[in-house]
């Protein structure tokens, strides 16, 4: 079976996220008892093909490989896009 793909939409903090997104942040930050401070690095990223959306809090990670481990348990998915990759690892401990 082909894994979900995901596409970055962008990396964010709480005060520059857009509106159509907020409620996925709300979400996962219910979920993961995250309390998110306004300059937490938050990426949103859409999954391929569908409706959906992902979202990691930057802060949380310290590698590429946790969040491919994250993506791969939770989605079933990968993040193939070298630039999106590259993006996110940027972000990651600034």
């Amino acid at each position: 079976m082909q894994k979900f793909i995901t596409e970055l939409v962008g990396v964010f903090t709480p005060r520059d996220l857009p509106e159509d997104y907020e409620k996925f942040v709300e979400y996962k930050a219910t979920i993961d008892k995250k309390d998110v401070k306004d300059n937490t690095p938050i990426a949103i990223l859409k999954i391929k093909d569908t409706t959906s959306y992902h979202v990691l809090f930057l802060d949380e990670y310290e590698s590429m490989d946790e969040i491919d481990k994250e993506i791969e348990e939770s989605l079933d998915g990968e993040i193939y896009n070298y630039n999106t990759r590259n993006i996110i690892e940027g972000h990651l401990n600034d």
